[in-house]
């Protein structure tokens, strides 16, 4: 476990730009944390550390969106952003064809809400939880690796 003090919109573009670095694809981050906490700027900074130019928005009620990465040296092609806050059951974004993505190697997967499909992603190898708190100071983002 670690824990990174963000104390400001920029000081998380840079702890998401330093996550990006080390991802190799097929991760999973599993976002966790209360309204308003920072879970979509976080999303909406590693797709910007991706090179995504397209404005990323919160897929709330389309619950996943796909942002092609174009090539790059990686082998990363594709963020896929998942909002699971009004998701009534799992099965939903499965029929969305989530799965084709999870552990893909051409692929980085963010999900906000993760909490509510916690159950699910235990069966995942490469799923990083990232508790994201707002405190006095700012936000903790407390990075968990499973």
């Amino acid at each position: 476990m670690k824990t990174i003090i963000s104390k400001s919109e920029q000081d998380t573009t840079k702890i998401a730009a330093k996550i990006a670095e080390k991802l190799k694809g097929g991760e999973i981050l599993a976002l966790e944390g209360d309204l308003g906490a920072g879970k979509t700027t976080f999303a909406q900074a590693l797709g910007h550390a991706f090179g995504i130019k397209k404005h990323i928005t919160s897929p709330t009620f389309v619950l996943m969106k796909v942002y092609e990465l174009g090539a790059q040296s990686s082998g990363l092609r594709a963020l896929i952003h998942v909002d699971c806050y009004r998701l009534d059951e799992p099965q939903e974004l499965f029929y969305l064809g989530l799965e084709e993505y999870l552990n893909n190697p051409n692929s980085v997967v963010v999900i906000e809400w993760a909490d509510k499909i916690k159950n699910y992603l235990k069966k995942f190898k490469k799923v990083i939880w990232l508790k994201i708190k707002t405190t006095r100071n700012g936000r903790e983002f407390l990075v968990v690796r499973h």
